[in-house]
């Protein structure tokens, strides 16, 4: 039983670490306008909880849809994408929505 829990905690740590890191690639990569860049898919549900919630907190952002040109694809493959919604928040990256992370990581992207 401690070897399951023990092996859960290390899966989770290292899945939070996989989800939330520092990145060579930044949003400034992407947009010199905006802090935020936000790669999405249009039947991505989560996408649109993502920027749902960007809009309730008034983030400006920039949004690509990586299925609107082979551009846009290649954009988002060359920032590591694997899956939707891929979030920057300037030099932080995120795979994935978790209400917490975006909150924590809104609160620290400067005005």
């Amino acid at each position: 039983m401690r070897l399951i829990v023990l092996v859960s905690a290390l899966v989770t740590v290292a899945a939070s670490a996989l989800l939330y890191s520092n990145s060579k690639v930044s949003a400034a990569d992407f947009s010199e306008d905006h802090r935020v860049v936000l790669f999405t898919a249009p039947w991505c549900g989560y996408c649109d909880r993502a920027r749902a919630h960007l809009n309730e907190r008034q983030v400006g952002f920039l949004e690509i849809d990586v299925e609107s040109s082979a551009e846009a694809q290649q954009l988002w493959r060359d920032a590591g994408g694997r899956g939707v919604p891929l979030a920057f928040f300037e030099s932080q990256r995120i795979a994935g929505y978790s209400r917490e992370s975006y909150d924590r990581l809104m609160d620290s992207v400067s005005d």
